[in-house]
């Protein structure tokens, strides 16, 4: 995780899903939830099998996140009000228990912690 100034605060996450994906909805649907409402941001929500959001996930996770020809999901992304965007999780091709255990470990990270911690939130 990058670490931030300290005059950036979060601005949105953004959720590249989807629809089909076990490891999206409804784990990752209900996690990126959750995690808005800590944070107290808007979540955008952009599934690759919708022409116009595809290619706007496509163009974030090349620029951002674990790209690939065929990149895995879902990925999770967190905005910044300096436009800094930080990639913080991608789902794995595991069974589903694993990405669910990368969400548990996000919210228990100290990354998360200590921002909140700023934010006070």
């Amino acid at each position: 995780m990058v670490s931030r100034t300290s005059s950036a605060r979060p601005r949105r996450l953004t959720i590249v899903l989807a629809e089909w994906c076990p490891h999206c909805v409804p784990l990752s649907d209900r996690n990126v939830r959750r995690l808005a409402r800590a944070l107290k941001v808007p979540v955008r929500r952009l599934d690759i099998d919708r022409r116009s959001e595809g290619r706007i996930a496509d163009a974030v996770v090349q620029k951002f996140g674990d790209a690939s020809p065929d990149y895995l999901i879902p990925q999770v992304f967190l905005e910044w009000s300096d436009g800094r965007v930080e990639h913080l999780l991608t789902g794995f091709s595991e069974e589903v228990a694993r990405t669910a255990r990368a969400w548990k470990d996000l919210f228990a990270s100290d990354w998360l912690r200590a921002l909140l911690a700023t934010e006070g939130r």
